[in-house]
């Protein structure tokens, strides 16, 4: 992945953990409607880095080793946010 890439990689796995913290306010709340919308929000978002990984490997990346920076990702970014 080139600089560009892993910053939106990055972007994305903080609004996915974002969105989750946000669907827990909701339901703490009981607000299900936007429960739900976050919870779309979130599922659209982890396509997104889904269709991202695979686009990579078209251009040539290893599937794998992408797949492995991107888990590293996540690991940082929850530990950033003490999750």
């Amino acid at each position: 992945m080139n600089r560009i890439q892993k910053l939106v990689a990055q972007r994305r796995t903080h609004e996915i953990l974002a969105r989750g913290l946000e669907i827990e306010i909701c339901m703490a709340l009981g607000d299900r409607d936007g429960a739900a919308r976050s919870l779309r929000e979130q599922n659209a978002l982890i396509a997104a880095r889904f269709a991202q990984l695979e686009q990579l490997e078209e251009e040539g990346g290893n599937y794998f080793a992408l797949a492995g920076q991107m888990s590293a990702m996540q690991a940082e970014a929850r530990r950033a946010t003490g999750g």
